[in-house]
């Protein structure tokens, strides 16, 4: 006998981990995605579990140390759809960070790991980086990091949480919109071409909705104490030059003029280069803009010139959304960490990481009513 009826709203992969893990521990779950699942947020990502590199320069080490064993949980547990993938992170004259400044970081972060890793950081010189990267940009090239992240196939990966959740009996809605929630447990829902919404009461719901989730809440008349501040993540993928092999080192690089961090990764045969970093209201469409495409373009130019033509001629585009959760009462505090919050029978994820979905789902199942609790 199921210990109860749940809703999960969101078929992202939070919502799908989360569904997941309540079905494993008995309860009754049904999931409501306005379109399909993994194909907004989750399928929107630069594909890499990671512990976040840069997070440790913002002092969020609790949130790298999470990731960091998440990451090496899914390398662990579904090998075939994630694997290793070495970095580079180069190192110019003139930069923004200080070369030592880098060095205690990866410390910090091959630290933070306790030897969950294929090997440590360690120092090349320009020569040995020329090797692996030969069409790596050398005019004032100092030498270059290399470490460690994981990398995944994105879709592969999210498809089988699904599966995992589907077998463990997950009812999963797709082509419906979620109207209105109520803490009493009530859920309006709409199905694509429906001429109205029906309405279903469950013994708890979930919204899970990614950068949707506090709009949920507003227009079902719910306060909430957190909002979610949005930025738009933009990629380029390019295909290899004629003639040239794709690199099987990713590089990991500052944007030159600036101190935030972007990628240029191998990925499906590919070269992915992402990601920008641009506010976005909820309403405005999910879009890479012109100037994004010059920023990301720019970053091919200035690492991997020779790549320049083909990313202009062949380069496709795509763009996500990541929810950065701010405390409304505390205007200077942001963090890519879940908060919970609880109205009645519902339940509300705001924010979190691809990396760390099952341990969110998890610390979910430690609040009541999950763990046991009224």
């Amino acid at each position: 006998m199921a210990l109860g009826h749940v809703a999960v709203v969101g078929g992202g992969i939070n919502g799908l981990c989360i569904a997941w893990e309540l079905a494993r521990r008995g309860w009754q779950v049904e999931v409501f995605e306005r379109q399909r699942c993994l194909e907004q947020t989750s399928g929107a990502s630069t594909k890499l579990l990671h512990g976040g590199l840069r997070y440790l320069e913002q002092g969020h080490l609790g949130l790298v140390a999470e990731s960091l064993r998440e990451r090496a949980r899914w390398l662990r547990e579904v090998p075939q759809h994630c694997h290793w993938l070495p970095l580079l992170l180069p190192i110019y004259r003139q930069q923004c960070r200080p070369p030592w400044q880098w060095r205690l970081g990866l410390g910090l972060y091959d630290g933070l790991t306790l030897g969950r890793l294929p090997g440590f950081a360690r120092w090349l010189k320009p020569a040995a980086v020329r090797q692996l990267q030969p069409q790596l940009l050398a005019d004032g090239l100092l030498g270059a990091w290399q470490f460690w992240d994981g990398q995944m196939d994105e879709r592969a990966l999210g498809q089988w949480v699904l599966n995992q959740a589907r077998s463990h009996g997950v009812a999963i809605h797709e082509g419906f919109e979620v109207c209105r929630l109520s803490p009493a447990g009530w859920l309006e829902a709409q199905a694509a071409g429906a001429s109205r919404a029906d309405q279903r009461r469950f013994s708890w719901i979930v919204n899970a909705c990614g950068p949707w989730a506090v709009q949920l809440l507003e227009q079902s008349g719910i306060a909430s104490p957190v909002r979610l501040d949005l930025v738009r993540g933009s990629h380029l993928l390019v295909p290899p030059p004629s003639g040239m092999a794709l690199p099987q080192q990713g590089l990991f690089v500052e944007v030159p003029g600036s101190r935030r961090i972007a990628f240029l990764l191998p990925y499906q045969g590919e070269l992915l280069v992402g990601t920008t970093e641009e506010v976005q209201t909820i309403r405005e469409p999910i879009a890479v803009s012109p100037a994004e495409q010059e920023q990301l373009l720019a970053l091919v130019e200035r690492y991997l010139p020779a790549w320049l033509p083909v990313a202009h001629q062949q380069g496709r585009w795509f763009a996500g959304l990541r929810p950065i959760v701010r405390r409304r009462a505390d205007t200077s505090s942001a963090s890519r960490e879940a908060e919970i919050l609880r109205h009645g029978r519902l339940l509300s994820v705001c924010g979190g990481k691809w990396t760390t979905a099952r341990s969110l789902a998890e610390r979910l199942l430690q609040h009541a009513p999950f763990n046991g609790q009224p």
